[in-house]
């Protein structure tokens, strides 16, 4: 990683607004003060207000680029505060009220980068507002003045990178909740998309990507005879099952229900019947144990016997279509009940099938 890829923000639709917006307050403002209270030489008015412009043109920028070079981001805080620091410096003033607007690279840095980033501007904005104050101000209070905007300055940085980093907690934990099921530890259909989408783009020239769709046959009635933590405790040992027979590439997603299907990349049709007749063999020979625990202690071993029905459906090459292979793998398993569960049903390579109801 690249030192200012570092400076990059969370979101740049959003921080690009922030930036325009916090630009545009500070600018307009100096622009308004400028025409209204000129500083001296006609020169000097007109370089602030150039300045000033393009500022706000730069930041007008960073919204209307979808994706600006991560150099200029890395850049424009810093150009700000230099320049705050200089208009201070040029117009001799190092009240509180000029050095206020240190706060605004602050503020962006906090709420949009992350803790090296955000740390660096806000060092600098404190870096900034001492040079101004021991070069322009003089006098007892100097000192004081320094320490107080100081101190706000670092205060607001800590607490905006304290909510922003909170806040990206919260979002990887949602990530998280929407990608891996919570019952089985297995991925989730919008993790299962998505990876069917890769692995239809990069799949190898000759081997294609294949799917097995699968579910417990008659799982409700394991659920109706010996209850619903019994038919939790299959799903988790199932997955168990697929997991360990998986290859690293492989990709196994609870679908919903007892539904759950094993995307194989890489992967022509006839290693994939392979691979789910290996399947239904592990589940077969596997004892589910479904023993209840008791408050006081006190349990009596349980232990079923568990098939499933497997759909397999493979897409070439030549193919791209998401819903092709899905539909595919559905007839398949449809079939696999049809012909009393407990098997293995092999779909033709996937093209514009029609999909089919599945059966319980």
């Amino acid at each position: 990683m690249k030192f200012y890829d570092r400076f990059l923000p969370r979101n740049q639709t959003v921080a690009g607004w922030v930036l325009f917006v916090l630009t545009c307050v500070a600018a307009g403002l100096t622009i308004v003060f400028t025409i209204a209270f000129p500083p001296g030489p006609a020169l000097e008015g007109v370089v602030t207000i150039a300045l000033c412009v393009g500022l706000i043109a730069i930041s007008a920028g960073l919204v209307a680029t979808r994706h600006s070079p991560a150099w200029l981001w890395a850049a424009y805080p810093f150009m700000a505060i230099t320049f705050i620091a200089v208009m201070d410096v040029i117009t001799r003033d190092a009240s509180v009220t000029a050095q206020v607007f240190f706060f605004f690279p602050v503020l962006y840095a906090g709420a949009q980068l992350r803790r090296t980033a955000a740390i660096a501007v806000c060092a600098a904005s404190i870096a900034g507002e001492a040079t101004v104050s021991l070069m322009v101000a003089s006098g007892g209070k100097t000192g004081a003045d320094l320490a107080f905007v100081a101190a706000a300055l670092a205060t607001a940085g800590v607490l905006l990178l304290h909510a922003g980093e909170r806040n990206d907690r919260l979002i990887a934990q949602l990530e998280q909740q929407a990608a891996i099921d919570p019952l089985t530890g297995l991925m989730t259909r919008r993790v299962l998309d998505t990876a069917v989408k890769s692995a239809l783009d990069g799949a190898g020239d000759t081997a294609g990507t294949a799917l097995l769709l699968m579910d417990v046959d008659k799982f409700k009635s394991i659920n109706d005879v010996h209850g619903h933590p019994a038919g939790d405790s299959v799903l988790q040992q199932l997955a168990g099952i697929l997991l360990g027979l998986s290859r690293n590439d492989d990709l196994v997603s609870r679908l919903g229900g007892d539904e759950i299907a094993v995307l194989l990349p890489g992967c022509p049709l006839e290693v994939a019947a392979l691979r789910a007749e290996k399947i239904l063999d592990a589940v077969r020979s596997h004892a589910f144990d479904i023993t209840e625990h008791t408050a006081y202690g006190s349990h009596e071993r349980t232990c079923l016997s568990v098939t499933l029905s497997i759909g397999v459906a493979h897409l070439s090459t030549r193919g791209r279509e998401l819903r092709s292979l899905y539909t595919a793998a559905d007839c398949a398993l449809y079939e696999a009940k049809r012909q009393g569960r407990n098997q293995v049903a092999v779909a033709p390579e996937a093209d514009e099938l029609e999909p089919a109801p599945v059966g319980a």
